[in-house]
Parts: structure tokens; sequence; C-alpha cells
């Protein structure tokens, strides 16, 4: 399979999961591109922070169409996302920071590990108990910015640990992932002028296409393949239980962590 009909495909699996879980498809998309954008020319000392820096730049735009058709079906909880909104930027601000400053290898081993604790969260989900369920202004705004920080660092978008949240304080499923998707774009969106700006050039490499640390052909190749179906996931997840597609998922996610920790 060429690189170009991979990407494709990535981008149709991107864009059903942003859909039906919200979770922007990056932990997906960042280990499909640390396999392949060797592939495709790129120099082994930027693998990594090029891969985080295209998925959250394919996460922009797909959790955008995913966010759009999940308002035309009236999902979105505006007041959970202007809660969570401005935590998460500051938290990509850091994440961001980070991501560019570190040993690719340990970049590549917590995001392995933060699979892991994903893949676990959706196999076991803890109910709270109903004290616990007040929620508190605080302890979410600080979540919030973890979320931003761990999202940003490892290219996720924000949706796989935002949907675990709201889903703690009773937030209807369909709900969380139109949530999370929302936060998915501007999180996201954010932290690719991040990714954009570092990088790159100021390693001394000059690599046609590259943006900082988004290579463009990968970004528009996933991108024009997860736009199209993430309003498709999105009409899924307002009909449909996700619970069986996240244990399905979850098993999926194990097996690309321990794939990533026994290499590199």
């Amino acid at each position: 399979m060429t690189a170009l009909a991979t990407l494709l495909l990535g981008g149709v699996f991107a864009g059903l999961l942003s859909g039906m879980l919200g979770i922007g498809g990056g932990i997906l998309v960042v280990p499909l591109l640390i396999f392949l954008l060797p592939v495709m020319g790129l120099p082994a000392a930027i693998i990594v922070p090029t891969a985080i820096g295209t998925s959250l730049a394919t996460i922009a735009i797909t959790t955008f169409s995913s966010a759009y058709a999940h308002q035309r079906h009236g999902n979105i909880q505006w007041p959970w996302v202007k809660q969570l909104a401005p935590v998460l930027i500051l938290g990509g601000v850091l994440g961001s920071w980070v991501g560019v400053s570190i040993n690719p290898l340990i970049l590549q081993r917590v995001f392995a590990l933060m699979l892991l604790v994903l893949a676990i969260r959706m196999i076991w989900k803890r109910q709270p108990r109903n004290k616990e369920k007040a929620i508190k202004n605080w302890k979410v705004r600080s979540f919030g910015t973890a979320i931003g920080a761990i999202s940003a660092l490892i290219g996720i978008g924000g949706g796989a640990l935002v949907v675990p949240l709201l889903h703690y304080y009773q937030v209807p499923m369909a709900r969380a992932v139109a949530v999370a998707a929302v936060c998915s774009v501007v999180l996201a969106t954010f932290s690719t002028l991040l990714y954009a700006t570092m990088g790159g050039s100021a390693h001394g490499l000059e690599i046609p296409w590259l943006v900082g640390f988004i290579y463009v052909p990968a970004w528009l190749g996933i991108a024009a393949t997860s736009v199209l179906f993430a309003p498709v996931g999105a009409k899924v997840a307002t009909r449909l239980p996700v619970r069986y597609l996240q244990r399905v998922f979850a098993s999926l996610l194990i097996v690309v962590a321990i794939h990533l920790l026994i290499t590199g």
C-alpha cells in the first residue's frame, strides 16, 4: 500500500473515531505517522515531534467537522465548553513547549504509556459515588489544564481525556463526545500554531513542505478523508451505544502501545 493510500485510510478511521468517540483520532494518527514519516523521507531526529504536530493539525480539521455535525444534532453543552476551553489552551501552551524540548524516544514512551492508561479507562469505567457528583470548578479547571498539557504533549487533541472527565460528572455519552469535539477544535488549533512555529529551520533543516513540525503532505492526506467521515461517526454516536466500540478500540490501543514501547 502506498503512503498516500495509507494516509487516506488512516483519515477514514480518524474521522469515524472523532465523530463516534470525540477523541480527535490522534491516538491512531500519531502511531501511523511515526511509522510512515520515515518512509516519506523525514529524518529520524524529528519524526516524533513532527508526527505529533501533524496529528494536531489534522485534529483541528477533523474535530471541527465533527463538532459542526454534533451541533446540528443539538448535543453540545456550551457551559462545559466555556469552562474547559481556556484552561485547555493554558495546558496546551505548556505541553507544546515540552513536546519539542525533550528526547523523541522519551516522548514516544510517554505516548505509549498514555495509550495504555486510556485503554484501561475505556475498558473499566468507574462510576462516581453520589458525593463525588458535585461539580467543583477548581477541580474541573485543574483537570482541564492537565488535559491540555498532556494532549499537546502527545498530540491527541484532548477529547480522549475530556470524555472520561465529563462521564465522571454524569454527562450523557453523546453530549460528552460533542463537548470533547469542540474542546479538541480549540486545543488542537492553538497547539498546531505553536508546533508550526517551532522546529524545522530552528534545527538547521530545510525540508520541502515541512512547516515547523507539521508535514503538509501527511496533514492533507489524512484530513482529506477524516473531514468527510467525522460527520458519519457523529451520526452513529447519536443513534448507537458506543460501549462495544470503546472496548474494541481499547484493544487496538493496547496493541499499538505495546509496539511503541518495544520499538525505537
